[in-house]
């Protein structure tokens, strides 16, 4: 209910699309790279993954891990 106030309606498969994408290169359920991540501070769970950014940053998945 909250996102739908705060997206409007138009962008909510984009929205989709794109929480889609930080799932697999930034928030990896088993090791998040929460020092790298964009919204860590607004996550609820932050802090449950990597904090130190340089480590983080080494935890983010490029295009180049896809292939």
């Amino acid at each position: 209910m909250v996102v739908q106030q705060l997206i409007p309606q138009p962008e909510w498969t984009n929205l989709s699309q794109r929480m889609i994408w930080h799932g697999r290169r930034i928030c990896h359920a088993r090791k998040p790279a929460c020092g790298a991540c964009p919204v860590a501070k607004i996550c609820p769970s932050v802090g449950i993954g990597e904090m130190d950014k340089e480590k983080a940053l080494l935890l983010v998945k490029t295009d180049k891990d896809f292939r």
